[in-house]
């Protein structure tokens, strides 16, 4: 449980929670492990809106074997091993999961690799299967490129024929990122990525824009994004690290900027928010028909998750602070 805010290894303690009880169409599941998300990390820091109060238990995904099932849960879901999304209490050995949001899996998907395909594959796949229509020959910018999101972005706009430029912070991301089949790496604390990608394309050359940071990032982004371009806004990293203040946030949202629809009209361009949580409260088939052709296309070797780093769950501080550091590649996994 998360019982205090602040650092990782302050804020967590390990607590014996209440019996759960499935409703009509949930599922119980005996958890092997859960996957860490950046947004689990703003929570710590108070800066999640969505969050419940303090203590709680959070965590989106989990992976393990239904040991209970609501009377309206289909059979096809009893005794099976699954990987489900999880509206918090996902850090836990035991969770509940609405099946909608939940997947059948066997044991050729190791746990972290389950975990990956959940709230980071389907993050990903929502932006460039569910809501666009992506052609070869396209260009895409990602930023944290080396991150879960990152690297599904990566496959999927790869399936697509699509370029993709990758932003890290560091030198062993770069190569992290080459390996990826990265065009067009760069670190972005070594050069000012909108000129670098400027010099080498021309101006307004990006179909395709994937920002998980916010801040002043979304000014340059929105100065590359060509004709026709599209702005996936999905996280806002450059607020962490700073107190839950008001003038903290005022300054974070006139740091992003505003746009008007006319004339992102002129240039037939368009801003899309992303909030997973949000889709998963009001359209949570969306999130399970993600999960579902994720699945099918990691049998089918197209996609390969990365997962970065695993702990047990007595080292949940040092995952998080791993996380929090932005030094990780793919998913950090947590087994019990």
């Amino acid at each position: 449980m998360i019982t205090s805010y602040g650092k990782a290894e302050e804020a967590f303690s390990l607590q014996e929670g209440a019996d759960l009880v499935p409703k009509e169409q949930e599922l119980l599941i005996e958890v092997e492990g859960f996957g860490l998300n950046f947004a689990d990390v703003m929570a710590r820091n108070g800066l999640y809106k969505d969050a419940p109060k303090v203590p709680f238990v959070p965590g989106y995904e989990v992976v393990g074997r239904v040991i209970k099932k609501g009377v309206l849960v289909p059979d096809e879901f009893a005794d099976q091993r699954v990987v489900a999304f999880t509206r918090f209490g996902g850090y836990a050995s035991q969770a509940v999961a609405d099946f909608r949001g939940a997947a059948v899996i066997d044991d050729s998907i190791a746990g972290g690799e389950a975990c990956a395909l959940a709230t980071q594959y389907c993050t990903a796949y929502y932006m460039t299967d569910f809501t666009s229509r992506m052609h070869a020959g396209e260009t895409a910018l990602i930023h944290a490129c080396a991150g879960g999101v990152g690297v599904a972005l990566t496959q999927l706009c790869h399936r697509k024929g699509v370029r993709v430029i990758g932003l890290c912070s560091s030198p062993e991301k770069i190569a992290f990122l080459k390996e990826q089949g990265v065009e067009i790496p760069i670190n972005y604390k070594q050069s000012n990525y909108k000129d670098v990608i400027e010099n080498q394309l021309g101006i307004r050359k990006v179909d395709y824009v994937f920002n998980t940071v916010a801040g002043k990032t979304f000014k340059n982004d929105l100065s590359l994004l060509a004709f026709g371009g599209r702005i996936f806004c999905f996280g806002g990293a450059a607020r962490s690290g700073k107190k839950s203040l008001l003038i903290n946030d005022v300054k974070f949202l006139f740091q992003t900027g505003f746009v008007s629809p006319l004339f992102m009209m002129m240039k037939s361009q368009g801003v899309i928010g992303v909030n997973m949580l949000r889709l998963a409260d009001n359209k949570i088939e969306i999130i399970g028909s993600c999960l579902r052709d994720l699945i099918e296309l990691f049998k089918k070797g197209e996609i390969k998750p990365e997962v970065g780093a695993t702990f047990s769950a007595s080292e949940i501080a040092k995952a998080h602070a791993l996380l929090e550091s932005g030094k990780s590649t793919g998913k950090i996994y947590v087994a019990w």
